[in-house]
C-alpha cells in the first residue's frame, strides 16, 4: 500500500537542504514550486484556501525579496523581521509538503507527489525498480464528472506500473478492433472530458512495467451525463 512507501514527509522528500539555502535561493525555489502546483491537474485545483500553497509560496517570496532588500543596510530591527518571515518560510514549505504526502496518500496516488517542486529521495523514486506488475486484471471503475460530457475513471494501483494504458470504445464492444486507444497514464485517477452527453461508452484498463504487461481489466461502461 501507499503508507508503506511514504509514511513521513522526510522519508519522501528531500527537506534538510531548505536550511542552507540563501534567501536568493528559497525566493527561486518558492516561485518555481507555485508555477508547478498551479499547473499540476491534480493539485492545481484540489487545495483547499487554508494550504500552505501557490498563493502563500509567491506572498512569501514577494515579502522576503522586500525584507531582504531592507535589511541590506545591516537595520537590526529589518535583519528581525527577514529573519522571521524565512522561519515562517520553512513552515509552510513543510506543511506543504506533509498535506501533498496525505493527498497522495487519500488518493492513492504516487504521481500526486511529482511535479510539485519537491525533490523525491532517492529510496522514494527507486521503491517499484524491481517490482513485477499484477499478474491478474486491475479493478477499475468509472462515474461522471463534474462536467457536461466528462467522466472520471479510477484504477486499482499497481505496485510494478510504470504506466497504465487505457482503451475505450463507444457502445459495448464486438471485438478487438472495437477498441480505441485513450493514451498511457501515470495516474491512477483519470478525467476524461470530451465525450458524448448520453453516450454509452466502455474503457478497461492494464499496466506495463518493466517489459511486462498484466492483463486487461474488465471493461467497465458509463452513460456520460
Amino acid at each position: 500500500m501507499l503508507q508503506s512507501v511514504i509514511p513521513v514527509t522526510n522519508n519522501v522528500f528531500a527537506m534538510n537542504h531548505f536550511a542552507d539555502m540563501n534567501h536568493h535561493q528559497l525566493i527561486g525555489w518558492l516561485l518555481d514550486a507555485a508555477t508547478k502546483q498551479e499547473q499540476h491537474p491534480y493539485h492545481s485545483t484540489n487545495t483547499p484556501d487554508w494550504v500552505a500553497g501557490p498563493v502563500r509560496f509567491r506572498e512569501h517570496a514577494a515579502a522576503l525579496s522586500q525584507k531582504e532588500e531592507a535589511a541590506k543596510y545591516k537595520d537590526i530591527l529589518a535583519m528581525k523581521e527577514r529573519d522571521l518571515e524565512r522561519t515562517a518560510i520553512l513552515e509552510s514549505i513543510h506543511f506543504n509538503a506533509s498535506y501533498i504526502i496525505m493527498r497522495a496518500r487519500h488518493e492513492n496516488d504516487e504521481s500526486l507527489l511529482q511535479n510539485v517542486g519537491h525533490e523525491l529521495k532517492e529510496k522514494t523514486k527507486r521503491t517499484h525498480a524491481s517490482t513485477s506488475v499484477t499478474r491478474l486484471p486491475l479493478k477499475v471503475t468509472a462515474k461522471r464528472g463534474d462536467q457536461p460530457g466528462s467522466m472520471v475513471l479510477t484504477i486499482e494501483r499497481d505496485p510494478g506500473a510504470g504506466v497504465y494504458e487505457v482503451q475505450y470504445c463507444k457502445g459495448a464492444p464486438t471485438s478487438e478492433q472495437s477498441w480505441q486507444p485513450l493514451g498511457n497514464f501515470k495516474k491512477v485517477r483519470i478525467f476524461v472530458p470530451d465525450l458524448e452527453r448520453s453516450g454509452w461508452y466502455y474503457f478497461r484498463v492494464r499496466s506495463h512495467g518493466d517489459n511486462e504487461t498484466s492483463p486487461w481489466s474488465a471493461p467497465v461502461d458509463i452513460i456520460v451525463g
